[in-house]
């Protein structure tokens, strides 16, 4: 059953933007994010010290960074877009005070990079294994070819005497 946050928010929150407040100005004020389980998680955003920092993607997948201090109607926009997309983000919150918004993270990107590096090598490896079994089969074949050819130039010579 999902329920309003009664604790202010802390550490990391995924999902999905619900409701955006702004102020007279369009300026981000809060917003609210809806998480798997359908806990709700009113947060607020800081423009003063430690600004609220954000790391988003637009419809076209250019990247927009900025704080609230410099972007706040931007962020207004950003998470509205996000709202309307249904696109997951990444939350880091104290307090029920957003600290850091991000594109949803779904892994952790240095173990995926890991498992890349590992098929990498395997697939140069497979490559050159296959490159010296071709080059002994040639080697072996050109033999073949060449005992053959003296097999018969010598029963050509044999046939003419």
């Amino acid at each position: 059953m999902s329920a309003i946050a009664q604790e202010p928010a802390d550490g990391l929150i995924h999902g999905v933007v619900i409701s955006v407040t702004t102020n007279e100005n369009n300026e981000l004020v809060s917003f609210s994010v809806v998480n798997a389980s359908g806990d709700i998680y009113d947060l607020k955003v800081r423009a003063e010290a430690s600004p609220t920092e954000y790391g988003l993607e637009n419809r076209t997948g250019e990247r927009w960074s900025s704080n609230q201090s410099n972007g706040a109607k931007e962020a207004a926009d950003q998470l509205l877009d996000h709202q309307q997309r249904f696109a997951p983000i990444t939350v880091e919150a104290t307090g029920g005070v957003a600290s850091l918004v991000i594109e949803m993270e779904s892994a952790d990107l240095g173990t995926n990079l890991g498992f890349l590096f590992t098929i990498f090598a395997i697939t140069w490896a497979g490559f050159f294994a296959y490159i010296f079994v071709m080059s002994r089969r040639q080697r072996d074949l050109e033999r073949a070819v060449s005992t053959l050819t003296e097999l018969s130039n010598e029963t050509d010579v044999q046939n003419k005497q």
